[in-house]
């Protein structure tokens, strides 16, 4: 089942250094199908938006990175496929297969460089879940 997960980070600090995080509500357990970046309209496009996956304190994978950018847009983040020693995986020796994300801890959204603002970008994560 196809689910969405939306967070939304607000920003504290001097314009065009400010910055804010917020995780998601709860676990994300699944594969990472889209990402939907909507910026407020004052957002300055200084700012840079990470995505990682988060656990506990530790954000474990950088799943995507939207930098200077202040353009809504949607983005389909995918990872190489990588075999057991960490080759990555390609079709014919040199064309690599892609898949969508795995996750199992929260959702991180994170921005830097930006203006302090309520909702500076409001993320909408949408992903497959394992239930």
């Amino acid at each position: 089942m196809i689910r969405e997960e939306i967070i939304s980070v607000t920003t504290t600090g001097s314009a065009g250094a400010a910055t804010g995080a917020t995780n998601s509500g709860s676990a994300i357990v699944g594969r990472i199908l889209a990402i939907y970046f909507d910026y407020h309209a004052s957002t300055p496009n200084t700012a840079d938006v990470t995505v990682t996956e988060r656990v506990g304190t530790v954000d474990r994978q950088t799943i995507c990175v939207e930098t200077d950018s202040t353009t809504d847009v949607m983005r389909y983040p995918r990872r190489a496929v990588e075999d057991n020693a960490e080759n990555t995986v390609t079709y014919d020796g040199t064309n690599e297969i892609y898949e969508p994300y795995v996750t199992v801890g929260q959702i991180r959204v994170a921005v830097a460089g930006g203006d302090a603002l309520t909702a500076a970008v409001v993320v909408h994560i949408y992903y497959e879940a394992d239930d």
